[in-house]
């Protein structure tokens, strides 16, 4: 009796170490793996301001990540934010040019940095209308969201007749895509830019709120087991509320970075930040089904996805394959987030075989 008891207790302590492997270490060891090779293998990559570019770029699917990891947590999922993108960028380009490309002038214009909140909290009261139609009618998270991709993607296109609304630079516009300069020395320069300034910022107040408020806790709560949560008197209800605006909001953040950074504002600004995000978000250990992850991992994640579409255009890969490469990714970080879940049966068998020998 002694005997299996053993053995069942190594066997669960291999899995629990090997599981906590691949969700803490795992992603930071794909991330620098892929740096050093790219380094490697094109030298146009390892000037700073070559990589600084990259995280730049990071920060436009890093932010919007930001808001899917805390729906993902709860057990739900996001569609929308790639519309969402987009959209807030054509809200935004429209106030602050006064036209749409549909209907020619609709206004005289505001400044940026009064447009650009008007866009953002657009895009979080959309967020949680989403949150409200989940809860209150017991809708899946899939379904909803799904519709408000439609539906977003429809509304920029008949704001803008499918053309991109071109604005024109301000001083607000070029902080939030600018960067900021650092010299070292004499030789030595390089530019550090502000989106990913702010998405770290952004990160650091995301990971206070889900470890150090309550609606951190009930969001791991609900994603842990609904039922439970709601026995024990979390509100449910308001959670997935706040949950869903936050994600819209941080969506409607890059879609307004982007709209600075390209100078136009678009349906298109989005494209295929959704199943980026979500494989952010896996391969950053937090798991699909809820209640497990955080964050930093995140962070990770978002890095590894850009890291992997520099590679692409630096290892001049056809841009028809890009897709084929992220794709295969996506699979992976599904594949890798059931194996640390533990429910690959041969993978069961294998640590119960190994333990016993």
């Amino acid at each position: 009796m002694a005997t299996t008891f053993s053995v069942e207790s190594s066997h669960d302590a291999r899995r629990f170490n090997v599981g906590r492997l691949l969700a803490n270490s795992g992603p930071l060891l794909i991330l620098v793996l892929l740096f050093v090779l790219l380094f490697i293998a094109a030298p146009s990559f390892r000037r700073p301001m070559s990589i600084l570019l990259v995280g730049g770029q990071a920060a436009f699917i890093g932010i919007v990540a930001i808001g899917q990891t805390a729906v993902i947590l709860t057990g739900g999922i996001d569609l929308s934010v790639e519309a969402m993108v987009g959209f807030s960028s054509v809200v935004a380009a429209i106030l602050i040019s006064g036209t749409n490309q549909s209907g020619g002038q609709i206004a005289g214009g505001i400044p940026s940095w009064a447009a650009i909140p008007i866009a953002i909290l657009v895009g979080a009261l959309i967020g949680a209308l989403q949150g409200v139609v989940i809860t209150s009618l017991n809708i899946s998270p899939f379904i909803v969201t799904l519709g408000f991709l439609s539906i977003l993607t429809g509304a920029a296109l008949t704001l803008t007749n499918g053309s991109p609304i071109n604005i024109k630079n301000d001083p607000f516009i070029d902080f939030l895509s600018g960067s900021i300069p650092v010299e070292l020395n004499e030789t030595t320069r390089f530019a550090i830019p502000i989106p990913l300034l702010l998405m770290v910022v952004l990160y650091a107040v995301m990971w206070l709120i889900m470890r150090h408020t309550k609606l951190g806790r009930y969001t791991y709560a609900i994603g842990g087991n609904e039922t439970a949560a709601r026995l024990s008197g979390v509100n449910v209800t308001r959670t997935k509320i706040l949950v869903y605006g936050m994600s819209g909001l941080l969506a409607s953040i890059s879609g307004v970075i982007v709209m600075g950074y390209l100078q136009t504002g678009a349906y298109q600004n989005g494209t295929d930040y959704t199943l980026t995000s979500v494989a952010a978000v896996v391969i950053g250990g937090t798991a699909l089904a809820g209640g497990a992850g955080g964050v930093w991992g995140t962070l990770i994640g978002a890095f590894i996805m850009q890291l992997v579409r520099a590679a692409l255009l630096y290892l001049e890969v056809p841009p028809n394959a890009h897709k084929i490469v992220i794709g295969v990714i996506i699979v992976l970080a599904v594949a890798l987030d059931v194996i640390r879940r533990g429910e690959v049966s041969w993978l069961r068998r294998m640590f119960r075989s190994h333990a016993a020998s």
